[in-house]
């Protein structure tokens, strides 16, 4: 008895078809975590308060005036500082 090894060539064809599944098959599975998190109890989905925030801000918020000058120097430092 021999065995035959054939080498199997595959398209480019064959190639971005597999390529396609695998993408739609990772995103159905990821889409899945949504779901079960939609299932859980309020309580345990809801977010950690964030250290020194005790309260949450009020609806609607209020509107405050920026000033053109400072906001353009304070995104520029954090442009620099890979911050923004």
């Amino acid at each position: 008895m021999t065995i035959e090894k054939k080498d199997k060539e595959i398209s480019r064809k064959d190639f971005l078809k597999g390529v396609g599944v695998s993408l739609a098959g990772v995103t159905l599975l990821g889409g899945v975590g949504g779901v079960l998190t939609a299932c859980s109890d309020q309580a345990t989905a809801a977010p950690e308060p964030i250290a020194g925030e005790s309260e949450k801000p009020q609806w609607p918020f209020t509107y405050v005036k920026v000033d053109p000058d400072k906001a353009a120097i304070r995104g520029y430092d954090a442009y620099k500082t890979g911050a923004g």
